[in-house]
């Protein structure tokens, strides 16, 4: 764990990360502050430091995961000509399939999360 007041690098990507793993391994129902800064090694009170609490977090974690989605899929005009359009199809809709079903399932079951995500 991190002593308090020393800044942690890529913070945000780490808890995101951690978020992930807590999913994998417990499913959306285990997802609460604690166990995602206890997945990452942090204080407990990082989370809400840095986000106005878990239905933010959670709504910034799906819209990372679907922007990460989107910028695999944005590579597709610049692969014309340099393969079949099927496996350039086939290389997107895997982009856009990597997609964790859990976060998925976060970003339409936890409404004030969905709200943003519809605002965004």
């Amino acid at each position: 764990m991190s002593p308090r007041g020393v800044a942690i690098p890529d913070l945000r990507a780490r808890l995101f990360d951690a978020a992930e793993r807590v999913l994998a391994r417990d499913g959306a129902a285990a997802l609460t502050s604690r166990a995602v800064t206890e997945e990452a090694g942090c204080a407990k009170g990082v989370l809400h430091t840095h986000f106005a609490g878990l239905d933010q977090f959670v709504a910034e974690l799906c819209l990372d995961r679907f922007a990460r989605a989107a910028a695999q899929a944005e590579g597709l005009p610049g692969r014309a000509g340099t393969a079949t359009v099927a496996d350039n199809l086939a290389a997107v809709a895997a982009a856009l399939l990597s997609l964790d079903p859990a976060v998925v399932e976060l970003a339409v079951t936890r409404t004030a999360a969905t709200l943003r995500i519809r605002e965004a």
